[in-house]
């Protein structure tokens, strides 16, 4: 699990440090510190490790009907514009122009953790999600 959340400035090149609780989880749990980055829906960045990547997205695709609409779209948005990052020296990692214009990042950047995966926010695209999620979650309705 990549544990809390972190925020971090990005350089005018496009790099951000990943957290150094997140690089040892990575170097602990998978023996590798790459990490792919990719959209996500919530205009976010996803970010898994190569393993997870692999198990929780890309086999889930290649099971499904390659000629259904869905399954292309998907590909399209969530696979095509994924990057296999390694971290330099300082643990950053290269977050390329397309994903930066796409999640809308600016210079802080938001790393939220998760279970298999972490996220990279803008602040305060990030600050008006927490607000909504409160919100949702409060009305009710959730099982657990």
């Amino acid at each position: 699990m990549f544990e809390g959340e972190h925020t971090v400035s990005m350089d005018d090149k496009g790099r951000v440090s990943i957290p150094a609780g997140y690089r040892e989880t990575l170097r602990r749990l998978y023996d590798d510190e790459r990490v792919v980055i990719t959209r996500d829906f919530d205009g976010c960045l996803r970010v898994y490790p190569p393993k997870e990547w692999e198990r929780t997205v890309l086999q889930k695709v290649r099971s499904q009907n390659a000629n259904d609409p869905k399954v292309r779209a998907y590909s399209r948005y969530v696979i095509s514009p994924a990057t296999t990052c390694s971290p330099d020296k300082q643990g950053r990692v290269l977050v390329s122009p397309t994903l930066r214009k796409d999640a809308d990042l600016n210079r802080q950047v938001v790393f939220a953790g998760g279970p298999d995966h972490f996220e990279i926010w803008d602040v305060d695209r990030r600050n008006t999600m927490i607000e909504e999620a409160q919100k949702l979650l409060l009305a009710g309705g959730l099982d657990f």
